[in-house]
């Protein structure tokens, strides 16, 4: 198993993955997490690039984990005191969440497209 694998295992398992987190803080976002994931799945696919196939957990991640994240932070609907208290208007809070939403499709992006680019079409 590869040393990036073995890490983002690592965090799939901990209290402070991103799905986990949202769902035991009562929808509370977690950045750190949220960048710390981003980074761990970049390097598992920069590792796996010139293999045949993921591991069964990582593909797992992509099927259940980051869809769910998705429909999670799509009824949002405002923020708590805690994102009031950190500067957020419901407005920004609302438009960073829209963003955030963004990234994680665009990751899904990233993988789907890893899948294809080591395809050889003779």
């Amino acid at each position: 198993m590869k040393e990036s694998l073995k890490n983002f295992y690592n965090y799939k398992i901990s209290d402070e993955e991103l799905l986990l987190y949202i769902r035991t803080h009562a929808g509370e976002w977690n950045e750190e997490s949220f960048i710390q994931m981003k980074q761990l799945v970049r390097d598992v696919i920069k590792d796996y690039k010139d293999a045949d196939y993921y591991p069964k957990v990582f593909v797992n991640y992509f099927v259940l984990n980051i869809p769910s994240v998705i429909n999670i932070l799509s009824h949002f609907r405002g923020c708590t005191d805690k994102e009031i208290r950190m500067g957020y208007t419901a407005e920004t809070y609302l438009s960073m969440i829209a963003e955030r939403i963004n990234e994680l499709k665009n990751l899904q992006l990233e993988f789907q497209h890893s899948l294809w680019a080591s395809e050889t079409f003779d």
